[in-house]
């Protein structure tokens, strides 16, 4: 059954550079810029999604564990289930791994899931990139369409459905997933996710931020 969005009041317009937009479902706040300085308003517009439209599950990008850290502390008076997705064991961005590790006792003392494995928009076509030195894959075309909305476009669908591979989501429920432009948030969206083998039965139900 499809999920009928409530409209409500957003989070309110604020001095840190952005603007809102109405769109069919409610409205879209725009970053005049990406990057990590908008972390705290993304994970603010998130939360208050989820507390309005009683969204049970978040999904965070995090290659450190700050952001998921983050998220938690500002959600701490909810009632809802945080994923934290980040990097494989097997990624070149060492000093992220090294840095989730340092965070990961805190991560599991807050209850937070944890999902580390493939990227599920590149993985193991990687490899023949590396191999081949050839850039054209069918994943590297569908992250490359994300990426025409914002980094963090691509990385909200990718993450969630890392977490729909490791059981926490499924295809039959709406989540909001957070991604960023490297390090922080700067997207959020309304997502049900497909799995890996069903990435197009993946829908972005509603954009709720994101760099413009």
């Amino acid at each position: 059954m499809a999920r009928q969005l409530k409209r409500g009041n957003a989070p309110a317009q604020d001095n840190r550079g952005g603007c809102m937009a109405q769109g069919t479902d409610g409205k879209i706040f725009y970053f005049k810029k990406k990057g990590p300085s908008n972390t705290d308003k993304t994970l603010e517009i998130a939360l208050s999604f989820c507390k309005e439209q009683n969204i049970r599950k978040i999904v965070v990008a995090s290659s450190s564990g700050e952001t998921a850290l983050r998220c938690h502390e500002k959600s701490a008076s909810m009632r809802i289930e945080m994923i934290a997705v980040t990097y494989g064991a097997g990624t070149k961005y060492r000093e992220e791994v090294e840095a989730f590790n340092r965070n990961q006792e805190k991560l599991r003392q807050k209850s937070i899931r944890v999902v580390r494995g493939l990227h599920a928009l590149s993985g193991v076509e990687r490899s023949f990139e590396n191999r081949y030195k050839s850039g054209f894959t069918p994943l590297n075309v569908v992250a490359d369409t994300l990426r025409m909305f914002s980094q963090g476009m691509k990385v909200c669908v990718e993450i969630s459905i890392m977490a729909a591979e490791a059981g926490y989501i499924t295809p039959a429920e709406d989540v909001v997933a957070v991604g960023g432009s490297g390090a922080g948030a700067d997207t959020a969206v309304l997502i049900r996710s497909g799995y890996a083998a069903s990435l197009f039965d993946t829908k972005i139900r509603a954009v709720l931020c994101m760099p413009a």
